[in-house]
């Protein structure tokens, strides 16, 4: 099915859709990323207040990347969560933002659904920060493609630093001066 299949029936006219892309760089010694650019089209119906819609579209951008990348909770051994502040729990940050970061509305027409034909922005967009966790482990196969490794591997989210460094394989016996 296409996406313009659902958007004709009346079932499905209040969903909101999007679609996002990042580009990013990682350091394969410290594992460290940056966010060189995401860019997302998102569905909001007809915005009542585009300016605040873009600000709850971006904001829901980043908590789902810093859940699939920064945010790892860990319990200890009788179960007590033991990433209970800052020092030990790493939500994203200023530097966790994409350097650049494009939101376009999607141009539909006007719709009978909804208060005014608006659609949701607060939540929704987090569905979009798993973007980043995929194109992630790509560039960790890329990395490794780099060092003649194309074994397959597995990576459990959130992609921390620790978690990327360790992927990337670099070894002591790689490094030259």
């Amino acid at each position: 099915a296409r996406v313009s299949d659902f958007c004709n029936d009346p079932n499905y006219t209040y969903f909101t859709w999007a679609a996002s892309c990042s580009l990013f760089e990682i350091d394969v010694l410290t594992g460290e990323i940056t966010v060189l650019r995401t860019d997302m089209v998102y569905d909001a119906g007809q915005a009542l207040n585009p300016l605040c819609d873009l600000g709850q579209i971006e904001g829901s951008f980043i908590m789902g990347m810093g859940m699939v990348t920064y945010e790892e909770v860990l319990e200890d051994q009788i179960g007590e969560l033991s990433t209970w502040g800052t020092f030990q729990y790493k939500p994203p940050c200023s530097k966790s933002i994409p350097i650049e970061f494009n939101v376009s509305f999607l141009d539909r027409e006007h719709e009978n659904t909804g208060v005014l034909s608006s659609k949701a922005t607060g939540e929704p967009a987090v569905d979009s920060g798993p973007s980043v966790f995929l194109a992630l482990k790509a560039a960790i196969a890329a990395a490794r493609e780099e060092l003649n490794d194309t074994e397959c591997f597995d990576m459990d989210s959130p992609a921390t630093v620790e978690r990327i460094q360790l992927h990337c394989n670099v070894r002591k016996r790689q490094l030259t001066f």
